[in-house]
């Protein structure tokens, strides 16, 4: 039988390795780049191996946390983040027989397969024991039903300490007090229980402060994707946003994003912005990139000039957090949980659109792509409002009907043939 988190570690020690042969020898979309891909994988890399030495230590817990809660207050209580909801494509574009296996796990077990595959994934580790032991669970309601009907499952499966939040599906000050409040009310002295630690709000003031550093770094990497030509190539774009999400409050992310940033500035003041490709198109990506492809926003550079926005690496919020009292980082904390990544979608479909709309025009996006995730029935049931607003602001849209995390519903080779008669049909 497998040890917890040891198919993790395999694939962690995979992609160790195709780090350091990137460094080698980068493909010619991240040659330009230096070691930026390498950095970006390592800390991948480290951040999985702090989640093992945090399984070995008697002393700390691994925080298994779902899309809704940020790392913040996590580190505050020295606990290791895992994100439950990056986890699946962590395997996807490495190891999809592991994605394969643990799906189809769960669908033994009788979870629907019309659930989301993130979910699914999610439930098959926790049955082939592949999750941490020594660890924690925390979840909320957001960002849709499949999370609702999966995380119970999880937990009685681990049998670990567990708190459910709700989260609101209102948007504004009222809302985010609402959530902050449970945040304060329920989530601190959960923690303090599972962890048996007390909690200590100058600890927390420091993580915050330090994800302030990571933050503003964020936003300052983001405005240099309005140049033209764009910086960087595809998946390299979406990286910042990935490991902020991750990994907020730890100094390790907070260096590596300042690395990226640092770089970033310095290619805009020198005018370095182009990269392997020319750019022709500049196309904003709403909901999931096609993970188990991670070559395609580099194909898509280099056959037709299509350089990418993902919208899931686009914040709906651009404030650093406000450490001057409990309330107010913890506020801070609740607008980054609940207005970035897939808890966007918690709101009305309006404000849902208003926020990539002003994505397409904030970074001059000529076209529109929406992946129809199957699963989630948020982005799946927005199809016609989004497709009457793209009519009425003569955006051109392309839908593509996928599984983020399996390949087997639209293949690398399906995707790019769709992609392709869009660009030279529609965008010619």
């Amino acid at each position: 039988m497998r040890s917890p988190f040891e198919r993790t570690m395999a694939v962690t020690g995979g992609l160790s390795m195709l780090a350091e042969a990137m460094r080698e020898n980068p493909p010619p979309a991240l040659a330009p780049y230096g070691d930026l891909p390498f950095l970006m994988l390592n800390d991948m890399v480290v951040h999985y191996q702090e989640v093992a030495a945090a399984m070995a230590d008697p002393s700390r817990k691994v925080a298994l946390i779902q899309f809704g809660l940020m790392p913040q207050v996590f580190y505050a209580f020295d606990c290791t983040p895992l994100s439950l909801e990056f986890y699946p494509p962590f395997f996807s574009g490495l190891d999809p027989n592991v994605i394969r296996e643990f799906l189809e796990s769960a669908e033994e077990a009788g979870v629907p397969p019309e659930t989301c595959s993130t979910d699914r994934f999610i439930v098959g580790a926790a049955l082939n024991d592949e999750l941490p032991g020594n660890s924690l669970f925390a979840t909320s309601s957001c960002p849709c039903d499949g999370t609702r009907i999966a995380y119970p499952i999880i937990q009685e499966v681990l049998g670990c300490p567990a708190i459910y939040l709700d989260a609101p599906f209102r948007h504004g000050r009222d809302a985010i007090r609402y959530y902050a409040g449970q945040l304060r009310d329920l989530l601190i002295p959960f923690l303090e229980e599972a962890t048996g630690k007390r909690f200590d709000i100058d600890r927390l003031r420091e993580t915050v402060a330090e994800s302030n550093r990571a933050f503003e770094c964020m936003l300052e990497i983001n405005e240099t994707y309005r140049l033209r030509p764009m910086p960087y190539s595809g998946y390299l774009r979406m990286m910042p946003f990935m490991r902020y999400i991750q990994a907020a409050g730890s100094p390790r992310v907070t260096q590596v994003l300042r690395t990226f940033r640092d770089d970033a500035l310095q290619r805009a003041r020198e005018g370095r912005t182009r990269g392997a490709f020319e750019e022709r198109h500049r196309v904003l990506w709403v909901h999931v990139p096609t993970i188990y492809d991670p070559s395609l926003f580099e194909w898509m550079e280099e056959e037709l000039g299509a350089m990418v926005v993902a919208h899931l690496s686009v914040p709906a919020v651009f404030e650093p957090i406000d450490t001057s009292t409990l309330d107010t980082m913890l506020e801070g904390i609740a607008w980054q949980g609940l207005d970035m990544t897939m808890s966007v979608q918690r709101v009305e479909t309006e404000t849902f659109l208003d926020w990539f709309f002003w994505a397409y025009d904030h970074y001059g996006a000529d076209c529109l792509f929406v992946t129809q995730h199957v699963g989630c029935q948020s982005i799946c049931g927005a199809r016609g409002m989004i497709e009457k607003v793209c009519r009425e602001r003569e955006v051109p849209v392309l839908f593509l009907e996928l599984d983020y995390n399996d390949s087997r519903v639209l293949s690398p080779e399906q995707a790019r043939t769709q992609i392709e008669a869009f660009f030279e049909t529609v965008m010619a």
